[in-house]
């Protein structure tokens, strides 16, 4: 018997994963990479929200703890997966920047909103109203740190393969599943908790964004740019370009409109030469109180969700991974701003 089945293998399966290797606890993952959320991310470490110039829900805590999350991972992996990186905010009118300039004054956002306005002329941009400097931010390599924590933790961790939950057999005190057997079994399937028969009850939503991947050798990759979309560097002139935010398409195709909004906004805002490279979809699991779900199954205490960390997921799921394996092993009680048991009244016996 192992201690611990996972079922899902995008941030939150790998923060949990990562847990468990350091309290030395035995797990294998079923990995579903066409449902990863993770991959499509654009990746960026940003406590704030810009369109309110507020922080967070507890944003100051989860940034600190996810920059010690992916700086240690870096260590023991020996790879490149966290950079400090500036965002620009650029100004679509002087309103935005009044705006700008008193929330910096915020006592809670003085870390990171820069007071100046920056108004000199930038040829590789459109923009002529400025722009302001998020500091204290940063850009995560996710598929980098997916695969280098796969390849360094063995081919038996991981089983490749669709998740059928009708086959999952549970008892008092362990599951089994196929040749498996496990005392928990923890599911991180994001969007697919719809499929997902001991779940789906809660109120719990996927977010479609469709994003375009351009190729533009003469745009800085030394910055993040927000403006009416984020302009976000991948590799060395290779950006990420996006994104639409759709609740009522559930297809999984790419749409003229989604692309025709993408490079109407770009095309507004950069003024260097760039080839679109590809046009893609993702989704994210959100909840209706945009608040995570974690917690043990009202009837089965041993099957336990880890899911809903919507937008902000990198930044959420290294802390978050460690309130659920304390509320597992330690009997520890979530907050109930996180707890699934907001939504207990939710579930049919």
């Amino acid at each position: 018997m192992i201690d611990f089945i996972i079922v899902g293998y995008g941030i939150a399966g790998l923060s949990l994963a990562y847990k468990l290797i350091k309290e030395k606890k035995d797990f294998v993952i079923f990995d579903l990479p066409r449902t990863n959320s993770t991959y499509q991310s654009g990746a960026v470490l940003n406590p704030t929200i810009l369109k309110r110039y507020t922080l967070s829900w507890k944003g100051l805590e989860f940034m600190k703890f996810a920059k010690e999350f992916y700086l240690e991972f870096e260590k023991k992996y020996n790879v490149k997966v966290y950079d400090n990186i500036l965002i620009h905010k650029y100004f679509s009118n002087k309103q935005e920047q009044n705006y700008w300039i008193e929330a910096s004054g915020f006592k809670s956002l003085e870390n990171y909103l820069d007071h100046k306005i920056i108004t000199k002329y930038n040829n590789q941009f459109l923009l002529k109203n400025g722009y302001g400097i998020l500091k204290n931010t940063a850009k995560i390599d996710p598929k980098l740190m997916l695969d280098t924590f796969k390849s360094n933790s063995g081919k038996d961790k991981f089983i490749v393969k669709d998740f059928n939950h009708s086959k999952l057999k549970i008892f008092d005190k362990y599951v089994k599943y196929d040749n498996v057997t496990s005392k928990f079994i923890v599911f991180c399937e994001g969007v697919q908790i719809k499929k997902n028969i001991f779940f789906n009850y809660l109120p719990l939503t996927s977010l479609k964004g469709e994003f375009l991947l351009i190729k533009a050798p003469k745009l800085s990759n030394k910055h993040v740019i927000k403006s009416s979309v984020y302009i976000i560097p991948i590799n060395k002139g290779i950006f990420w370009v996006g994104s639409t935010f759709d609740f009522n398409d559930k297809s999984t195709k790419i749409t003229k409109e989604g692309y025709n909004f993408l490079l109407s906004k770009l095309n507004s805002l950069i003024s260097v030469p760039y080839e679109i490279i590809d046009h893609k979809v993702g989704f994210r699991p959100v909840v209706k109180d945009r608040r995570p779900i974690l917690g043990r199954h009202p009837k089965y205490k041993n099957l336990l969700l880890f899911n809903g960390l919507g937008t902000r997921g990198l930044m959420l799921a290294p802390l978050l991974s460690i309130w659920l394996y304390d509320n597992i092993e330690h009997n520890k009680e979530l907050q109930n701003e996180i707890s699934i048991n907001r939504f207990e009244k939710l579930h049919k016996n």
